[in-house]
């Protein structure tokens, strides 16, 4: 009799959860909302898998957006597990005689993810069917591939990003693909979404293929002279006497990466205060103040902060650095012991006197940076990193 009602109780259910998902998407057919519960059990199994693989102590779910986290080739590494029977070989879209590719050439593709969908591509071939890049999103595991494929063997895979996946089943897609002579750019859903570096050569790139589950693709090719075109976080100038700082609140977070443009250019006397929370199992994280919101080109950026965390005995690394002429100038770096602490709030203030930069981490002095350019060119900032971010504001020295 237990059994019995065990079993009504899971079709009544199933039935609701596909009545339930039959009305949220519009009116998929029956075996859609179907194979969508099956792919579901298949992610709570592959999650049941991961918990049981890993505690809290190794890996936390925090980490996996970390700028610098990346999954590692080893015997036991969850890459090994695929509960994902999709391989992504249905040929959806194919794009032929591709414009002569060169820097600025950049590749716009839309269309809709498929409520079954595990994982699809975007792959841009070479005559010889060789990839010079292979995008590849999965959805169970909530992370991009991308590689590269000669004569029929795959190269390393990168996986690392600093953007929370925010690709969905049943929704809409954007992805832009950017050609610079050195990399790859890519732009997920309106975000910069990471870089991959040419293996082989992109003025070979002759046409592009679409494959897995998602349909109604279409792609656009457009020449661009700077990317992303992105709507910016405007950062408005509060008179010195009128700084307050709201009450701190998970509902107001920032999206991560941050990119904020300064109303007025950072001088003599503002300061820049970035309230935020460092993560339970951080790595490091960044603030770079440079001449421009863009990724390419690639902007001056005359202060880039950058606290490390690791084990230095107690004591974070604080390194500091400019990117001028388009590279790297020397390294300056110290090691404290300060406040920045796991799952801690923290307050970093910039302060921009008449010789440098001063970096106070709640009103105690950390670091500074003598200026190697004019500070008044400074009119972005720019945040990446394992924190959560919640205030960027900009204060007047009168």
């Amino acid at each position: 009799m237990a059994v019995f009602a065990y079993l009504l109780f899971s079709v009544g259910e199933d039935l609701y959860k596909i009545a339930d998902i039959f009305t949220r998407s519009g009116g998929c057919s029956l075996k859609q909302c179907r194979d969508y519960l099956v792919c579901q059990r298949r992610e709570k199994l592959f999650e049941y898998y991961i918990s049981q693989q890993y505690d809290s102590r190794t890996m936390s779910i925090e980490s996996l957006d970390s700028c610098d986290y990346a999954y590692q080739d080893s015997p036991n590494s969850t890459r090994s597990l695929s509960l994902d029977k999709s391989s992504a070989t249905d040929l959806v879209y194919t794009l032929e005689n591709i414009t002569e590719v060169s820097p600025g050439l950049s590749f716009v593709i839309t269309g809709n993810i498929l409520l079954t969908c595990e994982r699809f591509a975007i792959n841009l071939m070479l005559k010889n069917s060789d990839l010079a890049l292979h995008f590849n999103p999965r959805l169970p595991q909530n992370y991009i591939v991308r590689n590269c494929r000669v004569k029929g063997i795959w190269g390393k895979e990168e996986v690392a990003s600093p953007l929370s996946f925010n690709l969905h089943r049943g929704q809409k897609f954007n992805i832009q693909i950017l050609v610079t002579d050195k990399e790859f750019l890519m732009c997920v859903n309106g975000r910069h979404f990471n870089s991959f570096q040419h293996r082989l050569p992109y003025k070979k790139i002759c046409s592009m293929e679409v494959k897995g589950d998602v349909r109604d693709v279409a792609v656009e090719q457009v020449f661009v002279e700077n990317y992303p075109d992105i709507i910016l976080e405007e950062i408005a100038l509060i008179p010195c006497n009128q700084l307050q700082l709201p009450p701190i609140s998970d509902s107001n977070l920032k999206i991560m990466p941050y990119t904020g443009l300064l109303m007025e250019r950072f001088s003599n006397g503002k300061a820049l205060h970035i309230r935020g929370r460092v993560k339970l199992l951080p790595h490091s994280f960044y603030v770079n103040l440079q001449n421009s919101h863009r990724v390419w080109p690639h902007p001056n950026i005359f202060f880039h902060l950058n606290p490390r965390f690791g084990n230095v005995g107690g004591k974070h690394v604080i390194c500091r650095n400019s990117w001028m002429n388009g590279k790297w100038d020397r390294e300056e770096r110290s090691e404290n012991v300060t406040d920045f602490m796991p799952g801690k709030v923290f307050h970093l203030k910039i302060i921009c006197t008449d010789v440098s930069y001063q970096v106070h981490l709640n009103d105690k002095l950390i670091a500074e940076f003598i200026f190697r350019d004019n500070p008044s060119h400074v009119d972005s900032v720019y945040i990446q990193g394992d924190i959560k971010l919640y205030d960027v504001l900009l204060q007047s020295a009168y």
